[in-house]
């Protein structure tokens, strides 16, 4: 095998090329990590990638892998987000570009309106991610049919079809937009070097699927398909789950999901719980949960 190619983009730190060939000819093959940094499974994924692809130790296939680092400045902190700064993952829509004056914006508004056209350029994307609490790695598909092709090709045992809410302001809607297929995956736990390895091999599956490496075509996955219903916001300081939850959990009908002695959240239908995260602010994202839509 023969060293890639590998292209820095002069303009957007922390955005690689790599291919085979020096012309980096489409398709344009995303990977994206650590938009939120401390989750570092994926930039640790890209530089896996970078440090063999420069060895010639990858049988690159076709097309340019485009490596993107989504948020240095907090990677460097360990943090989600720069200190007083936004969620990249939330103002992906760019609807506030024209109506939040520019001194207002923190730098995470700025490094969106930097990757928005690397993100809007790519022909697929592979956005990593990990979870505050153990979880089963799961994929998050946008609503172009071959996402959830591919994401059956990543060895995942679920697959959530919408983000609620949320859809159009995270990384995959910027690809619907454009039609285009985009995927994000949740690797598991912050901090585990399971979760990185998990990072690496989804990664891998993915660039093998979609041709950026030579190899055997991943084997397909049978997955339970889910769809986001509502996102539960933390109500209080006091919130508490009335028991343990972990990520990807099935939750009764009737089941007391938890309470500030004041409000109690119980389910009226059986959901699945995703994302678990009690220490969110008040208003935050507490817990999502979602019905199940198929299995296949």
């Amino acid at each position: 095998m023969s060293p890639g190619h590998t292209s820095p983009n002069p303009d957007i730190p922390g955005v690689t090329y790599l291919s085979r060939d020096p012309a980096l000819p489409r398709p344009h093959i995303g990977v994206l990590g650590s938009v939120h940094g401390d989750e570092e499974c994926g930039v640790e994924a890209i530089r896996d990638l970078l440090r063999r692809g420069k060895a010639g130790e990858l049988a690159l296939g076709a097309g340019t892998m485009v490596l993107i680092h989504g948020n240095p400045e907090a990677s460097a902190l360990g943090t989600r987000s720069t200190e007083g700064g936004a969620d990249i993952n939330r103002i992906l829509d760019f609807d506030w570009v024209t109506t939040l004056p520019r001194d207002q914006w923190t730098s995470e508004h700025h490094r969106a309106v930097a990757l928005r056209p690397v993100l809007e350029d790519v022909d697929v994307l592979l956005d990593l991610h990990s979870a505050s609490k153990e979880t089963p790695a799961f994929g998050i598909v946008n609503a172009v049919p071959r996402s959830l092709e591919v994401a059956k090709r990543l060895g995942v045992g679920f697959v959530v079809h919408s983000w609620g809410e949320l859809s159009p302001k995270v990384t995959i809607g910027v690809l619907q937009r454009g039609e285009r297929p985009g995927i994000s995956v949740e690797c598991g736990q912050h901090h585990d070097p399971q979760t990185n390895a998990r990072a690496l091999a989804i990664t891998e599956r993915f660039l093998r699927y979609v041709g950026a490496l030579e190899g055997d075509e991943p084997a397909l996955t049978e997955v339970i398909e889910l769809e986001v219903e509502e996102i539960l916001k933390k109500p209080s300081p006091a919130f508490r789950f009335a028991r343990p939850l972990l990520g990807m959990e099935r939750l009764d009908a009737g089941e007391l999901v938890g309470t500030d002695g004041t409000i109690d959240f119980r389910l009226e239908k059986a959901r699945w719980a995703i994302l678990p995260n009690e220490g969110a602010a008040v208003g935050g994202d507490l817990l999502y949960l979602a019905k199940e839509v198929g299995r296949g």
